[in-house]
């Protein structure tokens, strides 16, 4: 009971084994040995809580073996109150009792698994001999089989000497992999579900459908892909055909076996030669469950149904031909005891009629309804049938039944033109059968007249497809009007805005043609499933049983052929429902999609219009008003005053204030980067030339109707600290406020993501501020100031104050004046972010347990993306959020669990330490890779193999090229990575066709240094001039092409080619 929730054994096999995993201690000073005891003794008792107790004991010892290295150094000896301050020796003491528990747990369980793999071989090993035993026995009651029918040199198509094949020569055959071969199991159906081969090209060729004189195309026809396409295209290309069934042994052949093999040998109308004979497997399915359990589904299943079909010589054709010359000279007339019987007494005919064994005959169900359709069908074989149904019974006999059945009723001297006469009469019955099936026909006429009913079913299933393929036309439609709108807002010249906005038009042409054609399409489609309402209907009752009498009765051996073909349409039925409740489903989805879309586009071009209308009010009046645009731009800008000095004299702390940042190290000397503000002096000088101004009003103007901005904390006075001076945009510094360079180049790179600074800039924001995010709308606010503020170009550098306190109160380590990791910053500042612009402002509904099993791959995508956007819908997430689709395949049954997972910056490794190009990492992180999963079928854990791949792909794409290694000492790996500037093409990691394929850089985010200390910088493309720049804190300069790339590169920050943003206008 102690193990429950441990986690399995998975780095080593001994504590010997284990042992070796504790690295020596490098050489290093006591000051850093004793930080990376710290952080080893952190992770350790992280890892323990987490109950992997392999990993935790590693920790504990390697925590153990730094701290006695430190205990031998001289340093520690001269400060051994220090270092014990810092290393406490009761937790030395703790940790040593810990890791002796962790080491006798870890012993008990490997002497269990060593136990257990030492009762597992053995177990295999009598197995394996008593298999031997039971081969031998078997070769020897074979080569006794041989030997009696040596004299037959072929024997059901089959060669006597290598007719079968032994399960060890399968094995090997599989193992090897020289050859390739295809296996037929011929068991029914219903026990190939239960358990089967777990090999490749394994199909079922149901014992059900095997009988003399098939042919190797109708065998296809019978079977339902894939087994189908498999038939078709590789039976003749494999080098082995492999036939299976549950026992046989030696010849003679069972029928199912004998049946197949003919039709490939004898009755292939494909006329392509087979590369070798077919080989049965000697012993059969039994033999091989037993030798083999590993390899087939279900080892434990035995047989579920029991074969009617015997050999060969139990089967004979009970028929006789007539002689025609004879049969045709006289017409006997039934006796009126034949009339009461409905049989005939072949004694008294001159020639026997032929009599028919129905239970041999496959019945066709469409066959019955023939005769409506084509009359030459109404006089068939079936004419000769003497035996007719009660007089009343509701049951409906095939035509030619029904004119023998009449004509013994009209008169005991029939004649063959009384004959004659009523195939007519009977034909304009069929012709005037109602369109709706008659409730009082039995199961098996009843499937029969829904067969014929199939060009109906058929045409509303073709009307449905090409719904939608019309739906998925409009939406490509409308995805291709959002981007030429949003081309056309960004154009600078007016040609560009006139030409888009002709593609426009023509767009709104073809989505308005789509539209009427899908309406029309629509209003058709339920023109004709009103038509077809009671159809299906009846459909569904038969499936289920509910109309009176649909009950099959249970086979009797005289209807076993009829009962299963009744079974097998009613499984058609079955299929075809689903397939088009699915298909319906899928197209009022599509229409659903479509029709928000159009919703939203409608809402855009109002929204578009009413900021025009805004704009254009805003600029008339800052016409007669041009002091209120001056003092709006300031007003949350303005630096704090130095109390005691004059109104027109402003000044910012200097480096060694308590307010600012540490210096780091470097000379003495300190210089301030405060500088007056011209423009505030001489406004200042206005101001007091004119004195107070009056406020004055516009009566013209209307109150505006577009929503009111909500203002949390946009309206107060912040504390930037900026050195003015006139810089092009978006190239201003932000002052290092003491170890903030993470959050520094973080926000330079976010400040050069267009469709976000345009976001920002424009003041849409406010409008998606979540009143119930708990951080109060606070991080989007600061983060909309700094950018509308480096955007400004009024200033050289700024100071990030307010947003540093903001982000310090939501996570306390951000604070103090620590270096921080900026991919940690990055991901906090996004998700808070997202959570201050979330439009879901309500109650979050939970995310549903992910099982796809049954669904196709593209309709499980778009459910999860539905759950998604029903909890989150942000610019964070339209910029940045992918999906992941993950398939973990059991490599035991085969049975495959598919999944969704969402993502932001994808974080990769390095394959190796030596140089690497960044589609190394890319193909390194979506390699195939093993692993420990309890499959959903099997339910047991089970290895198995995890396939990942990206299923949609954001216009943003982050990636964290992961250069921290949490080893002893936290090293830092400093390998050069070789990215490409332009051109990252994604396409081969894709599960499906992506709109955002091809990726430009345009933001790095670069690391110099250590763990223990180092710097951050950011490369930024200015998305003004396509120009290279690097941030460092307040400075910023100009970058070459090719000192873009570097050792440094920390993270890459990637926009899609086809998505053309431009930030147009600066309020």
């Amino acid at each position: 009971m102690g193990d429950v929730g441990l986690r399995r054994l998975y780095m080593a096999k001994s504590m010997e084994e284990l042992n070796k995993q504790i690295h020596e201690i490098p050489k290093a000073s006591t000051k850093r040995l004793t930080n990376a005891a710290q952080k080893v003794l952190k992770e350790a008792q992280a890892v323990d809580k987490s109950k992997d107790e392999e990993k935790a004991y590693v920790m504990y010892m390697r925590y153990f073996s730094i701290v006695s290295t430190i205990q031998r150094d001289p340093d520690y000896r001269k400060n051994k109150k220090y270092y014990d301050g810092l290393l406490d020796p009761k937790m030395t003491s703790n940790v040593i009792i810990r890791a002796e528990d962790l080491q006798r747990s870890l012993s008990r369980r490997y002497d269990l698994t060593k136990d257990a793999i030492n009762a597992e071989k053995l177990e295999e090993k009598k197995a394996s001999e008593k298999l031997e035993q039971a081969e031998k026995e078997k070769q020897a009651k074979k080569a006794a089989d041989v030997a009696k029918t040596a004299n037959r040199a072929v024997t059901n198509g089959l060669i006597d000497d290598d007719g079968f094949i032994s399960c060890k020569k399968l094995y090997s055959l599989m193992k090897e992999q020289c050859s390739s071969y295809m296996i037929l199991d011929a068991r029914p159906s219903e026990d190939f579900s239960e358990s089967h081969m777990s090999l490749p090209s394994v199909i079922n060729i149901p014992e059900e459908i095997l009988h003399l004189g098939l042919t190797a195309g109708r065998i296809g026809n019978g079977l339902e892909d894939p087994a189908r396409t498999q038939w078709i295209l590789q039976r003749h290309k494999v080098d082995y055909l492999i036939l299976v069934d549950w026992e046989t042994e030696n010849l003679p052949l069972p029928l199912p076996l004998e049946s197949l093999t003919d039709a490939m040998m004898k009755w292939d109308p494909d006329n392509k030669k087979y590369k070798s004979r077919p080989l049965v497997l000697q012993g059969g399915y039994d033999m091989w469950q037993l030798m083999y359990p590993m390899h087939t589904t279900n080892p434990k299943a035995g047989r579920k149904t029991t074969s009617s079909v015997k050999h060969q010589e139990s089967v004979l054709l009970n028929f006789e031909y007539p002689d025609l010359d004879k049969a045709f000279l006289v017409t006997p007339s039934p006796s009126p005891q034949q009339h009461q019987t409905g049989q005939v007494d072949t004694r008294t005919t001159p020639a026997a009629l032929p009599s028919v064994n129905r239970n041999l005959k496959p019945a066709d169900v469409e066959e019955l309804m023939d005769g409506k359709n084509n009359n030459n069908n109404i006089i068939s074989p079936r004419v000769f049938n003497d035996t007719a149904a009660p007089e009343g019974s509701p049951v409906k006999v095939p035509l030619s039944s029904k004119v023998n059945n009449l004509d013994n009723k009209e008169s005991s001297k029939t004649t063959d033109y009384q004959k004659n006469r009523s195939i007519p009469q009977l034909q304009e019955k069929v012709d005037n059968t109602p369109s709706v099936p008659s409730r009082s026909l039995k199961p098996r006429d009843l499937l029969a007249n829904l067969a014929a009913k199939k060009m109906e079913m058929e045409e509303e299933q073709e009307l449905l497809e090409q719904s939608m393929k019309v739906e998925e036309d409009t939406l490509k439609k409308i995805e291709e009007m959002e981007a030429t709108t949003t081309q056309r807002e960004t154009a600078l010249d007016e040609q560009s805005r006139a030409h888009l906005q002709q593609t426009e038009d023509r767009l709104q042409e073809e989505i308005d043609k789509l539209q009427a054609k899908s309406s029309e399409m629509e209003e058709r489609y339920s023109k004709i499933h009103k038509q077809n309402e009671e159809l299906w209907k009846m459909i569904n009752q038969v499936l289920s049983g509910q109309l009176s009498g649909m009950n099959l009765p249970t086979a009797k051996p005289d209807h076993d052929t009829e009962a299963q073909l009744q079974k097998e349409e009613q499984e058609n039925l079955q299929k075809q429902e689903d397939k088009r409740r699915a298909m319906q489903e899928q197209v009022e989805r599509m229409r659903r999609e479509r029709k928000e879309k159009e919703k939203k586009l409608k809402e855009q071009a109002e929204k578009e219009r009413m900021m025009n209308e805004r704009k254009a009010r805003g600029t008339e009046r800052e016409k007669h008003h041009p002091e209120e645009r001056r003092s709006r731009v300031d007003g949350e800008l303005r630096p704090h005053k130095t109390k005691g000095s004059s109104g027109d004299t402003y000044t910012t702390k200097l480096r060694g204030s308590p307010r600012s940042s540490p210096v780091r190290g470097g000379s003495n000397l300190k210089r301030s980067h405060s500088a007056f503000n011209l423009s505030q002096l001489e406004e200042g000088d206005d101001m007091m030339s004119t004195g107070n101004l009056m406020p004055s009003f516009d009566r013209g103007l209307k109150p505006l109707v577009a929503p009111q901005r909500r203002n949390i904390n946009a309206a107060r006075q912040r504390n930037f600290e900026p050195k003015y001076g006139s810089v092009p945009r978006a190239r201003s510094g932000l002052k290092n406020l003491g170890n903030t360079c993470y959050m520094n180049s973080v926000i330079q790179c976010l400040n050069n993501t267009t469709p976000l600074v345009k976001y920002f800039i424009e003041g849409t924001y406010s409008d998606d501020i979540n009143p119930n995010s708990k951080y109060r709308g606070e991080i989007a606010e600061e983060i909309g100031a700094v950018i509308r503020a480096l955007w400004c170009g009024q200033y050289r550098s700024i100071a990030m104050w307010d947003l540093k306190t903001a982000v310090g109160r939501n996570h306390k380590p951000f604070q103090g004046y620590d270096q921080h990791d900026a991919h940690e910053f990055l991901i906090k500042l996004m998700d808070w972010a997202h959570e201050d612009l979330n439009k879901i402002t309500g109650k979050k509904p939970p995310m549903k347990e992910q099982n796809h099993d049954d669904l196709p791959d593209n309709v499980a995508g778009e459910k999860v993306i539905d759950e998604l956007r029903r909890r989150d819908q942000s610019i964070f997430c339209s910029l940045f959020q992918g999906l992941h689709r993950s398939n973990i395949i059991c490599g035991t049954c085969g049975h495959r669990s598919l999944t969704f997972e969402p993502f932001s910056v994808l974080s990769l490794s390095f394959p190796s330490s030596n140089r690497c190009a960044l589609k190394d990492l890319l193909h390194h992180f979506y390699k195939d890779t093993n692993i420990d999963y309890k499959c959903s079928k099997c339910k047991k854990l089970r290895n198995c193999i995890r396939k990942l791949d990206i299923w949609r792909l954001p216009p943003i794409l982050i990636l964290h090229l992961n250069r921290f290694e949490h080893d002893v000492l936290m090293r830092k790996k400093q390998n050069f990575v070789d990215f490409p500037l332009e051109g990252l093409d994604l396409a081969k990691h894709t599960g499906i066709r992506n709109r955002y394929t091809n990726f430009d850089l345009y933001g790095v985010s670069n690391h110099y240094g250590t763990m223990d200390g180092g710097h951050y910088t950011g490369f930024c493309k200015s998305s003004i001039n396509k120009s290279w720049y690097k941030f460092d804190d307040h400075e910023v300069y100009e970058l070459s092409r090719d000192s873009v790339k570097s050792s440094a590169a920390y993270l890459l920050f990637y926009e899609a080619s086809n998505m053309n943003v431009k930030v147009s206008k600066i309020i």
